[in-house]
């Protein structure tokens, strides 16, 4: 039977969904259509990282990330992100864990005990400046290690060297298997945002390290409390520190959280049949784009597009249209 043909394109990429050859989207396309990359789009994929998404008009724009940047429907026809937002048939609620848990993760049981004999805590952060919770971090790692030491092997508070490969080939596995041999993880995203949950906590659940974790305050919604230690359950830093110290000098305790499914038991795996039935419904619908009221001040850097290469974004930030947040 022959696909119906659609014509799409990417722009502005986001490397959660669009990576080298490894495309999200255009893998779940394929499955039931004839795709053509087009240079004049029925529909655009397009990110927060530039805009060059402006200079199309006549197509379904598709915003999506999972950056700290909240869909701008005024942009854009759809958005796929990972703020609690309903907004009819319009957006789907997909973060960067739901396409990086398995089931599998829920069998914790069967964890051997020796795991509770493991190095104390590690802290693993380039970022020191972004958002309020890079100063909290850092403040708590402090306070945490009068306690015991730490091992700091990232820029901020960098204690060690090479423990981790540079942020290139598969430098995720590395950081997993360097997580694999401590108890606990600092887990503080870069801002407290609703829905806003990052590799930050599920990369220590991978690596079968409990996390500390501050940030995402509906974060419970998906996660199980049981799980790990969340900051936000405590007054202040000073009961955080006192919950792991409890949990460090308590091996049936530690392994108790551990052993712990790391997501709700009504939290959905099949989160791959979501995005493939949004984006059916969006093509099916045609290229049909919604009206969208543009700023003016967007509207003149569209007319005056050749000088975008010479500092407009610094011009749209000092007239507060931040091309990125976060």
């Amino acid at each position: 039977m022959t696909k119906p043909k659609i014509k799409i394109n990417f722009c502005d990429n986001d490397d959660t969904f669009v990576k080298g050859q490894k495309n999200l989207f255009l893998e779940i396309l394929q499955k039931n259509y004839d795709v053509e990359i087009s240079d004049k789009p029925d529909f655009l994929f397009y990110s927060c990282f530039g805009t060059k998404h402006w200079e199309y008009t006549d197509c379904v724009k598709i915003y999506y990330s999972n950056e700290n940047v909240v869909p701008d429907f005024n942009e854009c026809d759809y958005g796929i992100g990972f703020h609690n937002i309903d907004f009819d048939d319009r957006y789907l609620r997909f973060t960067e864990y739901n396409m990086n848990l398995q089931p599998q993760i829920q069998n914790r049981r069967d964890l051997p005990d020796d795991l509770a004999g493991r190095k104390f805590c590690n802290f693993v952060y380039t970022n020191s400046k972004n958002g309020e919770g890079a100063a909290l971090r850092m403040e708590f790692c402090k306070e945490l290690s009068r306690y015991k030491h730490i091992d700091c092997p990232g820029k901020v508070l960098n204690n060690m060297q090479d423990a981790i490969s540079p942020r290139n080939g598969d430098w995720q596995q590395g950081k997993l298997d360097f997580l694999s041999n401590y108890k606990f993880t600092i887990a503080f995203e870069n801002r407290m945002t609703n829905g806003y949950t990052t590799e930050k906590l599920f990369h220590p659940m991978m690596a079968n390290s409990i996390p500390i974790y501050w940030g995402n305050p509906l974060v419970v919604k998906d996660f199980n409390p049981k799980a790990f230690i969340n900051c936000n359950d405590y007054k202040n830093f000073d009961e955080v520190i006192e919950r792991v110290k409890e949990l460090d000098n308590d091996d049936d305790k530690y392994m108790a959280m551990l052993r712990e499914p790391v997501m709700n038991p009504d939290y959905d795996f099949n989160v791959y049949n979501k995005l493939e039935k949004f984006l059916t419904h969006i093509i099916n619908k045609g290229n049909h784009p919604y009206v969208r009221q543009r700023n003016k001040f967007i509207r003149l850097y569209e007319r005056y597009a050749p000088i975008r290469d010479k500092g407009m974004h610094k011009i749209l930030y000092l007239f507060g249209i931040k091309i990125k947040v976060g």
